[in-house]
């Protein structure tokens, strides 16, 4: 109340000034007088444009830095100051943080002319908005110097808004603790001032950071003491606000019930006042809790009524609300809605630049498109969150490159401070004592080492889980691709197939001889590319099952259910299948094992010049904690040299039209292996057979114990 009056009070002495200026510079005083007014309206008006109208805002202040930059007085470059820093403000609420800096920049640039509380409100200012781009030493700095003048020159409101500032860069670091000295001090400062509203914004700041760290004691204390103020003082708004924090905190816990009481309890409050901001942000609260609690139909009645009041949403949160809605949808099978729902969040987050919700948005999309069978509009849609997903990264792989150096700045200044202290009391210790201090002055040094390791390694460690999350998150694309793409592929090859057989059929005698052949190169390539594909969409379907097994599956039924698959070609060569000893149950997929095993069976029937013979024996090993099967055939062998080519894509050692095949089996085979932790290798002599080895630790066989208590196979 007090900063807004004299802020009023000088721009009463601004106009003032204005007068005695235009009388001694002979301007018309009508002129600035029309400047003048059109500046007051603008501080008053650009605030509410600000996220109502960007493009109004904008195009106002843009009109008053023209005028402001027509004169260059010394009162209007304070006026220059003004509409800067007001460019800035408009652009930071609508997260153009770069054109933001740049007008903060040159507000800076008339500091020294500018009232402390004005000089203060820009450090402020730039600390947020290099704190939001990520420069956390740029950041830190400015909080640092606004509290260091605020200290100065006595203004306690200040020095408690640096300190919440510092709080928040803190806790947007994950450095809860620091976060917590800061709003305490914050706190303190609030108290100071007698200024309630503010102390229990604070105790629920404080309460929030505790809840984070898990400190549920201290954080319940806080939140308490925010409420019972809150009723003191009898301010509707910040009783919510101590409401939504017990909430939040028996969330956290997953105390669902209980937090949405509280939650409740907030928004019966504004709901009879009307305060649709704290509506809107009251009903995430509850939302979120319904989502936690798996309870998703409510969750989404929930979030429904919030479009009501969307308008009041922050700049990020609005269109956050609708990605939420669309997966809710999405996993209320509403998939018509939950396309509309993600189409809106993307419309929405590409108007405001946010890059990551454009992501999720089109992730979404294609997961849904794809549940519809709408495979080329999903794949449009993984392309576009492919692409954005890369962007992404970047700036993540940027912000935590720029969070270690921040802490590595704080961590070298703290050093330092600490060495600079320790030569101070070197000069007073006695000269007996010299040699102790050596010894203290190398154990810092080794803990300093040691400490700034572990930080360094703990940095490293989250950056490769993001990279590995990201990794994941690509493969899984990679997967979806295969499978759309050798999906589609094949309906063209059925129609160049079909109208070779027409034109065989109706124009054969219209035809030179040689045409015919050429139609059969064209008819045996179809079908070799459709084997291709099909081989493509097998090995994709394995790369993309990953469900839980809970039954075992008799490998004995698996053979007997393969001999019969294959059992025209077995017939026909005669083959002998020798089993040599009694097969376990594994805790693998039945289709996994058929596919394994059909694939090893087909190989050996396929590449043997003499009549087949196939030996399949199992055996345990304890010292090695694993099964080992072997499957051995009499067929033309390979060389060894081929150990790891074998099991690659597409691979095909013989090139003998009499072997044909896709080269993709083997690949088939090992990545089911991998999938359950196996090993899979061969031993093989050139027109003697090839032995192949497939290993699996012990914990995917079905074990019982005997009468004497010993483990055996089921």
């Amino acid at each position: 109340m007090v900063r807004t009056t004299l802020k009023n009070i000088l721009l009463l002495c601004i106009a003032l000034s204005f007068h005695c200026i235009a009388f001694a510079q002979k301007i018309p005083l009508d002129e600035y007088s029309q400047d003048t007014a059109f500046i007051i309206r603008l501080d008053k008006s650009a605030k509410v444009k600000t996220l109502k109208n960007f493009g109004e805002a904008i195009s106002d202040i843009n009109k008053a830095i023209a005028i402001a930059e027509k004169y260059q007085t010394l009162d209007y470059k304070k006026i220059q100051f003004r509409v800067y820093r007001r460019a800035g403000i408009i652009y930071e609420d609508n997260l153009k943080l770069n054109e933001a800096r740049d007008y903060y920049q040159k507000a800076l640039n008339f500091i020294d002319i500018v009232p402390y509380e004005l000089q203060m409100d820009i450090m402020l200012d730039w600390a947020i908005v290099h704190k939001k781009l990520n420069k956390f030493i740029v950041s830190r700095d400015y909080f640092n110097q606004a509290m260091k003048l605020a200290q100065k020159v006595g203004d306690i409101e200040m020095e408690e808004f640096a300190y919440n500032g510092l709080g928040t860069l803190h806790e947007f670091l994950g450095e809860f603790d620091l976060a917590a000295e800061a709003y305490i001090k914050s706190n303190d400062l609030s108290k100071k001032r007698s200024n309630n509203k503010s102390t229990v914004v604070s105790l629920a700041n404080i309460s929030g950071v505790y809840s984070k760290s898990k400190n549920f004691d201290l954080a319940f204390d806080h939140a308490k003491q925010a409420y019972d103020l809150a009723l003191k003082i009898d301010d509707t708004t910040k009783i919510g606000i101590a409401l939504n924090a017990f909430g939040k905190i028996l969330n956290e816990q997953g105390k669902f019930d209980t937090a949405l009481l509280y939650h409740k309890k907030a928004l019966a409050l504004y709901d009879d006042m009307h305060f649709n901001r704290y509506i809107a942000y009251t009903l995430i609260s509850i939302a979120d809790v319904h989502i936690n609690a798996k309870n998703y139909p409510l969750a989404k009645d929930v979030l429904e009524r919030c479009l009501k009041v969307k308008d009041y949403l922050e700049f990020y949160e609005y269109p956050n609300l609708y990605l939420k809605l669309g997966i809710l949808n999405q996993k209320t099978k509403d998939y018509d809605k939950a396309i509309t729902m993600y189409k809106e969040s993307i419309i929405v987050a590409e108007q405001r630049g946010i890059k990551d919700i454009i992501q999720k948005g089109n992730f979404n999309l294609s997961e849904v498109y794809r549940q519809k069978e709408d495979y080329k509009t999903a794949f449009d849609c993984l392309h576009t969150a492919n692409i954005y997903g890369d962007s992404i990264f970047s700036d993540e792989k940027a912000r935590r490159l720029a969070e270690a150096q921040y802490k590595f700045d704080v961590e070298k200044a703290a050093g330092q401070y600490q060495e600079q202290k320790q030569k101070q009391q070197s000069y007073m210790l006695a000269i007996v004592l010299f040699f102790t201090f050596i010894v203290i002055v190398a154990l810092v040094y080794y803990l300093k080492l040691r400490t700034r390791s572990n930080n360094m390694l703990v940095d490293k460690n989250k950056e490769i889980q993001v990279q590995n999350e990201r990794l994941e998150k690509s493969n899984e694309i990679l997967r979806q691709f295969a499978y759309a793409s050798a999906h589609d592929l094949k309906e063209p090859l059925r129609s160049i197939s079909s109208f070779v057989h027409i034109i065989e059929r109706r124009y054969a005698k219209l035809l030179p001889p040689e045409a015919g052949e050429y139609m059969n190169f064209v008819t045996s390539g179809v079908k070799r590319m459709e084997n291709l594909l099909s081989a493509l969409l097998e090995y994709s379907t394995v790369a993309s099952e990953d469900q839980e097994i809970t039954r075992s599956t008799s490998l004995s039924q698996v053979l007997v259910d393969v001999q019969d698959n294959l059992r025209v070609v077995i017939t026909e060569k005669d083959a002998i299948i020798d089993i040599r000893c009694m097969l376990p149950s594994l805790y693998i997929s039945k289709l996994h094992l058929t596919q394994l095993f059909q694939n090893l069976m087909s190989n050996s029937l396929k590449f043997s010049n003499t009549k087949p013979l196939i030996a399949i024996q199992g055996s345990i090993s304890q010292a090695e904690n694993s099964y080992t099967l072997k499957f051995t055939d009499n067929g033309i062998g390979m060389k060894q040299e081929y150990s790891d080519k074998i099991f690659r894509l597409f691979q095909r050692l013989s090139r003998n039209a009499q072997y044909e095949g896709t080269g993709i089996g083997l690949a088939i085979c090992k990545h089911i292996v991998d999938k359950y932790n196996g090993k899979i290798w061969f031993e093989s002599k050139e027109n003697v057979g090839t032995t192949f080895f497939i290993s699996f630790p012990l914990d995917v066989i079905k074990m019982e114990k005997n009468t004497e208590g010993v483990l055996e196979m089921a």
